[in-house]
């Protein structure tokens, strides 16, 4: 793999990060907005969080603001550097410079034609661009956000089904279920069930009408499941950005480090 089949492919990769981050983000904050207020009943303190929902007596409320504004927030790193580095190689990978000066590659007497000037061959040839130098900073980047990337899938995956395991134990309650209902909820269905159950049966404590049911598990699954493949594409930027460095580094005799340039 050449210099020039590494920057395509990283065009696509910050590409793809870029969209999995908006499609990640838009499918968390729709949930947590809207049950931000019907979850809210905490006094002094934010607790209208889809994610690591808590089964109280009688009520159910969310889970601290904080991680859902980690969760949105997290990941508009990935979102800017995706979007700037994949302008930036798909420019350089799409877009061919302009034409060079002329150039005289052979004196030697020749037919005469429209390429030939006085017995000169002359050519014009498109400008070749300079292969890309700054690798082992980049891959340092990618390490850090792999970590960031990590980061957040873990704690919307592990929010996600401590929601789910609450949840349970509400509905357990607020239908009065029996033993073989009991072992239904907890053992047969899954967390997208348990959450269609709060987005049509969940008492709204603001006493207004929401319109049509929102997906909730859905929506929260399309956002994990997007989480977890942006966090792959990084590391994927991050190999290929580590093979460039090591094989600029073989080729120049330069150093392995993040600052190098």
């Amino acid at each position: 793999m050449n210099s020039a089949q590494a920057e395509n492919i990283l065009a696509t990769l910050y590409s793809s990060s870029a969209a999995l981050c908006i499609i990640s983000i838009i499918s968390l904050v729709v949930p947590w907005q809207h049950w931000d207020r019907t979850f809210n009943s905490c006094i002094n303190l934010d607790c209208g969080c889809v994610l690591y929902g808590i089964n109280t007596f009688g009520s159910f409320m969310g889970g601290d603001g904080k991680v859902c504004h980690f969760a949105t927030y997290a990941l508009v790193p990935s979102l800017l550097i995706g979007v700037c580095l994949g302008a930036y190689h798909g420019y350089r990978s799409c877009f061919t410079r302009s034409m060079d000066e002329p150039r005289t590659i052979s004196r030697s007497p020749s037919y005469y034609n429209r390429n030939n000037l006085e017995g000169e061959v002359v050519v014009i040839r498109p400008k070749q661009r300079s292969p890309c130098k700054q690798w082992m900073p980049v891959a340092c980047l990618a390490a850090l956000i792999c970590c960031l990337s990590l980061a957040h899938a873990v704690v919307i995956t592990d929010g996600y089904y401590k929601t789910c395991e609450q949840y349970r134990r509400y509905l357990v309650n607020k239908l009065r279920s029996g033993v073989l209902e009991t072992q239904a909820i907890h053992n047969r269905l899954s967390c997208g069930a348990i959450l269609d159950f709060m987005d049509y049966i969940h008492p709204d404590t603001n006493n207004w009408r929401r319109g049509d049911e929102i997906n909730t598990g859905l929506a929260l699954q399309f956002s994990i499941t997007t989480s977890w493949f942006n966090l792959f594409v990084w590391v994927g930027i991050f190999v290929i950005s580590t093979i460039m460095a090591r094989r600029r580094n073989k080729s120049l005799g330069e150093k392995l480090c993040c600052c190098c340039c």
